[in-house]
C-alpha cells in the first residue's frame, strides 16, 4: 500500500513540475501603456520608418492594440501597433511624434518583436510584419 501512495505521489509531483516547464518563456499580456512597452514600441517605430525607404514619408504610432512580454535568453517585446502617415518626410526625421498626420491617411497594422538584452545593453527589432489597412 505504501508503495502506491509513493508512485502517485511521485507521479503527481511530475506532473506538476512538467507543468511548470511548459509556462516557461510562453508570452503574457502586458499594459500597453507601460514604459518598457512605450520604449519598445518606439525603437520598433524608428527602426520601421528607416528601413521604409519605400514610403517617403515618415509614421507614427496611433495605438498599441496588444503588447506582450516573453521571457527568453532577454525579453521579447510582442506588439500589434496600428501606425499612421505623417506629413514628416522618412529623411528629414529621427522621431516622428511631433509630426502631424498626413492629409490622405495611410494606416499600417504592424506585428512587431523587439528583443533585449537588458545585460547586454542590446535590443533588436527581430520581426517586423505591416499590412496596410485603409
Amino acid at each position: 500500500m505504501f508503495a502506491w501512495v509513493c508512485i502517485f505521489v511521485c507521479a503527481s509531483v511530475a506532473r506538476f513540475v512538467a507543468a511548470e516547464h511548459e509556462m516557461t518563456g510562453r508570452p503574457h499580456e502586458v499594459p500597453a501603456n507601460s514604459s518598457a512597452v512605450l520604449t519598445a514600441a518606439r525603437f520598433a517605430l524608428g527602426e520601421f520608418n528607416r528601413a521604409n525607404a519605400a514610403d517617403q514619408f515618415a509614421y507614427k504610432i496611433v495605438n498599441i492594440t496588444s503588447a506582450k512580454i516573453q521571457v527568453v535568453a532577454g525579453i521579447n517585446y510582442i506588439l500589434e501597433v496600428l501606425l499612421g502617415r505623417t506629413m514628416c518626410k522618412t529623411s528629414a526625421t529621427t522621431d516622428s511624434e511631433p509630426c502631424v498626420y498626413h492629409s490622405e491617411p495611410k494606416e499600417l497594422r504592424c506585428h512587431f518583436i523587439v528583443t533585449e538584452i537588458p545585460w547586454e545593453d542590446s535590443r533588436v527589432l527581430t520581426r517586423k510584419k505591416c499590412h496596410q489597412i485603409n
